[in-house]
């Protein structure tokens, strides 16, 4: 991703669709799908379908269907959640098996049975709470600071600018959680 765009293109033509394949699994959701973007669709499509972790192929095939200039565009899948009724002993047991796909913690975002988002909570707040404490107890509900995926990239800029943001949580209309936007993004 780092690459100017001429060698990127460059370095892609050079691998073949499993090779490619193989390298795009080990991205953030987001960066692979703005690599695959830029291909044609048989591509796309012969790359996806060398993917050996359905996971990512499914999260990036997702997020190919926004446009680039939206937040859903900007998302990526991975984040790190916790569920309301989690003792902080579950929850932290769940995270470690989340953090394999997450590269950067900056919030634990809370969500209910239906997947929704309903609160935020710090890392260091789970860290110090005790075990048998459930996360209801422990998150953030009061001005819950997010975007839908079909929010513009500005609004996004100037969101996460205007409250110093660097991950914001990305809701559906239905207001599930379905990715994050950092500060990188």
């Amino acid at each position: 991703m780092e690459l100017e765009e001429e060698v990127r293109d460059r370095f892609l033509a050079s691998l073949s669709s499993k090779e490619m394949a193989d390298q795009l699994e080990n991205l953030d959701s987001d960066d692979a799908a703005d690599i695959l973007g830029d291909l044609p669709d048989e591509k796309i499509q012969e790359v996806i379908s060398q993917m050996e972790d359905d996971e990512a192929a499914e999260d990036i095939v997702d997020l190919l269907n926004y446009d680039d200039d939206t937040a859903g565009g900007l998302m990526q899948k991975e984040f790190f959640q916790a569920h309301v009724e989690w003792t902080v002993r579950r929850a932290i047991m769940e995270l470690r098996k989340q953090a394999e796909d997450v590269e950067k913690v900056y919030n634990i975002f809370v969500v209910n049975e239906a997947e929704q988002l309903v609160g935020v909570l710090s890392l260091k707040r789970l860290i110090f709470a005790d075990t048998r404490t459930t996360i209801e107890e422990l998150y953030q509900s009061k001005n819950i600071i997010k975007v839908t995926t079909s929010d513009s990239a500005e609004e996004v800029a100037r969101i996460m600018e205007k409250y110093d943001l660097v991950s914001i949580p990305v809701v559906d209309y239905q207001n599930k959680l379905v990715g994050r936007i950092t500060l990188d993004d």
